[in-house]
């Protein structure tokens, strides 16, 4: 790992695989994790082991996740999954036993479409051409970094990876070193919020996602600079496959 004043790590995790509708942009949406995603959550945990056997870290007892359903979901699994495979007992220290506890961060959660949650694409697309305030919605406006629905509540992909990004850098001085951060949040803000904060190249954020619970592992060193020290991003298929995340 890059030279930091105490060593200690972060564990940026996208949900399990959960209820989407069909065409419909993750955002906000309210639904749980499927079985797959359940799965994919308690598997995640051997990876979390693995990466703080390595470096001999332990995990912090609270880890953080967003409102979404699916993410306080993935979050949970994984705390009953290192209270019952004692990843804090590993090393001990100040994690070592302790009872793990999920809390949940609003900034943590995924782009929001404001008014526009929960609809279709084509349902989105329709009410804007039906509403003479604005133009038609540009090609791909839904994977652009920069786009923003013209509706009160929406946001784009960049300013919910800045959120995310000044949730990082708020809490990396809580971490005791030795320790590990768990972030479960989603795929696009955090690619974004990883682009923030210099650890993605700005064409990787299009390049690139994030598998369902696997994680990637940051640091910060002693000059403020943020690095990837473990785990892997996903290339994706192609730019746009993903509605969001």
């Amino acid at each position: 790992m890059p030279q930091t004043t105490q060593t200690r790590a972060i564990a940026l995790i996208r949900h399990g695989d959960y209820e989407q509708p069909a065409d419909v942009p993750s955002a906000l949406l309210p639904y749980g994790l499927t079985t797959k995603g359940a799965d994919q959550a308690r598997a995640c945990v051997a990876l979390i082991h693995a990466f703080c056997r390595s470096h001999q870290l332990v995990v912090r007892p609270v880890l953080h996740c967003s409102r979404q359903l699916r993410a306080y979901q993935t979050a949970t699994i994984i705390a009953a999954g290192l209270k019952d495979g004692g990843a804090g007992d590993i090393y001990g220290g100040e994690a070592g036993g302790a009872a793990y506890v999920v809390e949940e961060f609003g900034e943590l959660a995924e782009r929001s479409v404001g008014a526009m949650a929960n609809l279709t694409m084509q349902a989105i697309e329709s009410i804007v051409d039906a509403d003479p305030r604005y133009p038609s919605l540009p090609e791909g406006w839904k994977s652009s970094s920069d786009y923003c629905l013209p509706y009160q509540g929406a946001e784009s992909l960049r300013q919910a990876g800045t959120r995310v990004a000044a949730h990082i850098c708020r809490f990396w001085p809580a971490i005791a070193p030795r320790q590990v951060q768990v972030i479960v949040g989603h795929g696009a803000a955090i690619r974004h919020a990883a682009a923030k904060l210099g650890i993605l190249a700005e064409a990787d954020i299009a390049r690139l996602s994030m598998h369902h619970a696997r994680p990637v592992f940051i640091t910060c060193d002693n000059a403020g600079g943020w690095h990837q020290v473990g785990g892997e991003w996903k290339t994706r298929q192609r730019a746009g496959d993903e509605f969001g995340e």
